[in-house]
This record gives structure tokens, C-alpha cells and sequence, in this order.
């Protein structure tokens, strides 16, 4: 099982420079890390739409690559939990 870094600078990325996560936990903690990074957080949204963008390409396609679709879809999903955790966190800071 591979540790990852508690810090935003070690954290393992894509060739473009995505964060990579392999759980929700993972999406979580990223959150965490960039709760005051506004440029990271702009960086997830944009991934997101892309993942999203590239499924519905996929699904018009009349012989889809299932596999890739599924991949697409989790690493979308990772996305957007990672995006509802820095949601949290900002409401939860607020009711202090």
C-alpha cells in the first residue's frame, strides 16, 4: 500500500499536472490540502468538466470503450467529492 504525502508539493500527479486519487479518502485529504489554494481548486473543476466532456464524447461513440468510460467516470467522481469536502470545510469554518 503506497503512503501519500501530507503536503500539497509531493502529492502524485498526471502527466498534466492532475491530482491523482485512488479512494475518496484520498479526495478528502487532498481537500484538506487545498483548502486556501484557490489555483488548485480552479485546477479540479476544470478536470472535472474535462472528465465530464470526454465521457459524453464516449457515450455518442457506437462501439464505447466500457473500461475507459468506468475509469473516467470514478476519476470524475473522485473530483467531485474532493470539490464537496472543500465545500464542507468552508461551511463548517463559517459557523465559527
Amino acid at each position: 500500500m503506497k503512503t501519500l504525502p501530507l503536503n500539497f508539493e509531493g502529492w502524485p500527479r498526471t502527466k498534466g499536472g492532475d491530482p491523482i486519487f485512488s479512494t475518496t479518502k484520498n479526495a478528502f485529504l487532498y481537500a484538506h490540502l487545498i483548502i486556501d489554494k484557490v489555483s488548485e481548486r480552479t485546477r479540479i473543476v476544470k478536470a472535472r468538466e474535462l472528465v465530464l466532456s470526454r465521457l459524453k464524447v464516449m457515450r455518442a461513440n457506437d462501439t464505447p470503450n466500457l473500461q475507459r468510460m468506468m475509469d473516467l467516470a470514478i476519476k470524475g467522481q473522485f473530483y467531485r467529492e474532493c470539490l464537496e469536502e472543500v465545500e464542507r470545510i468552508e461551511s463548517d469554518k463559517s459557523k465559527f
